[in-house]
């Protein structure tokens, strides 16, 4: 990867996105009570129940106060803090440690401000029909605020550039945290559609439930929707009800709730693409104990990037190297 720090660098990159600018509808929100310059944790354990991705068995994790103000994956005795050094490129996924899947809840604790452990039974975090909804509705009436969250931000702007896609984040002079996020896929379904949105708990209770998606050609989709009719892989705890299932022109398996009455767009996919690349930014949050401010701009933004960011911005020696700080 490769760091830019040249601001016409940067403005070159921004100058290749898609114009056209998608925003999420005014009514996508929902109330959440949740203080934004707040930090939480939960007053009493709950136990989530699914499948396990990888292993396709019936798996519990235990979700609970976090102990000493730090969120920890624990699985078979051992416990990982969020440090990203910790994290393991292997299967499409956020790996810490032996923990596979962590990006879903990762969103979740960035969205409200919480601080949480998580226990396993099995080695991979579950792919839930309503994604982060499971976590939500076990947080109800269940959080405790423990401290202040102070804002942090980059001090000024940089772009980590791969050989394909990248990530820029830049600090902005307002109290939120800003995605502009972009992918490119064949076809209309979902082609090089572009979204803006302030990423907070209002926003995200009403869209962390958007399952994880599985983008296939025509052929191997229509063939998967036919397994998924027969309830789902057997190897492979795949079903229509988790998964979301589109080719180059066609949405298999739409959820209403997603549609925008007023454009007719369905905004499942893009609200999942937002869980997944926002994760990320939970070990910075960890690492210097604040709140995420600022923009991050993204295209072609995988997993796998996003553990290289995070093991960067956690670096303190990495940013000094290219001049960069985190503030507060």
């Amino acid at each position: 990867m490769q760091v830019l720090t040249n601001p016409s660098q940067i403005k070159d990159l921004k100058e290749t996105r898609n114009p056209n600018l998608l925003y999420l509808p005014p009514e996508f929100k929902a109330e959440t009570g949740i203080e934004r310059n707040s930090s939480y944790t939960l007053q009493k354990e709950f136990t989530v129940e699914g499948k396990a991705t990888f292993e396709n068995k019936p798996s519990k994790v235990s979700v609970s106060p976090a102990k000493n103000g730090k969120s920890s994956f624990s699985w078979q005795g051992n416990k990982y803090d969020l440090d990203p050094e910790k994290c393991i490129k292997g299967n499409h996924n956020i790996q810490l440690g032996e923990v596979k899947v962590i990006e879903h809840p990762l969103a979740w604790m960035l969205a409200f401000g919480l601080y949480a452990d998580f226990s396993l039974e099995e080695a991979s975090l579950p792919t839930f029909d309503y994604c982060d909804r499971v976590y939500m509705e076990g947080a109800k009436a269940n959080l405790k605020q423990v401290g202040n969250r102070k804002p942090i931000f980059v001090s000024s702007p940089f772009a980590l550039v791969w050989e394909k896609g990248y990530c820029i984040l830049e600090p902005e002079d307002h109290d939120k945290l800003i995605i502009d996020h972009q992918v490119s896929y064949p076809g209309e379904t979902v082609g090089n559609s572009r979204i803006e949105m302030e990423f907070n708990s209002e926003t995200f209770s009403f869209f962390g439930d958007a399952r994880t998606t599985a983008f296939r050609n025509k052929k191997d989709a229509e063939n998967f929707y036919q397994i998924g009719l027969a309830g789902g892989l057997k190897d492979y705890p795949f079903t229509l009800e988790n998964v979301l299932l589109l080719d180059e022109d066609k949405i298999y398996n739409p959820r209403e709730k997603f549609l925008d009455a007023k454009s007719g767009y369905n905004y499942e996919f893009l609200c999942h693409e937002i869980i997944d690349i926002v994760s990320w930014l939970r070990f910075a949050e960890e690492e210097y104990e604040g709140r995420f401010v600022g923009r991050m701009t993204t295209f072609l933004f995988d997993h796998h990037k996003q553990i290289d960011i995070a093991q960067f911005v956690c670096n303190r020696e990495n940013l000094e190297k290219n001049g960069i700080s985190i503030l507060s």
